[in-house]
């Protein structure tokens, strides 16, 4: 009797951290940003207001806006962060060049999945340590399957140039874009593997 009533516990006991799983795998993005916000309200108010007042809290949510990394996870990193004070300018022209894509249709906001890192963030996300997330100027983002690369690439050598807009392509669908200077690399971190660039 006591054998049978300690493995009916034990198989409570797994079914309970099943659900347990379940439950975190379940969640949603954005039930995991409100919950982070509610600890960091006054950081991430701040921030908000911030962008409200230079015009650019509609470039992105800022759930989006926030996320630290693709491999937050797999790192054991805070999904969002703030960046510091002094570098929350550095991301402007950044911002700038976004609004001006998406208004062609060619990227989402809310699909950003990288932005300001620490060293170790960036360090474990394989992250050059000359990285323009370092300074908050650059996002990584997820480029809809409707949206050719071919179509960012064109946007990239029409007003890249002004904007001086750095463009990456980690995958077809994985890209990084900042305002470090107009280039553009493949997934070797090299000019000549970008998908911007034609083979001769």
């Amino acid at each position: 009797m006591n054998r049978r009533r300690a493995l009916i516990a034990l198989l409570s006991l797994g079914l309970l951290a099943a659900c347990q799983r379940d439950l975190v795998n379940a969640e949603t993005e954005e039930s995991r940003f409100q919950r982070w916000q509610s600890a960091h309200a006054a950081e991430a108010g701040a921030y908000r207001a911030w962008l409200e007042a230079q015009g650019m809290a509609d470039v992105a949510p800022l759930s989006s806006l926030l996320r630290t990394s693709r491999r937050w996870r797999q790192c054991d990193l805070p999904e969002f962060a703030v960046p510091p004070r002094a570098q929350w300018p550095q991301l402007l022209p950044t911002l700038r060049l976004l609004r001006q894509i998406q208004s062609e249709g060619l990227l989402d906001g809310r699909r950003i999945r990288s932005g300001w890192r620490d060293a170790r963030n960036n360090q474990c996300s394989g992250g050059s340590s000359r990285s323009q997330h370092l300074a908050n100027r650059a996002l990584d983002l997820d480029l809809d399957p409707a949206v050719p690369p071919a179509r960012l690439c064109g946007y990239w050598r029409r007003h890249g140039p002004e904007s001086a807009m750095g463009l990456g392509f980690y995958s077809p669908e994985r890209i990084h874009i900042d305002t470090a200077g107009f280039r553009t690399w493949g997934t070797d971190h090299r000019r000549g593997t970008s998908l911007c660039i034609q083979p001769k």
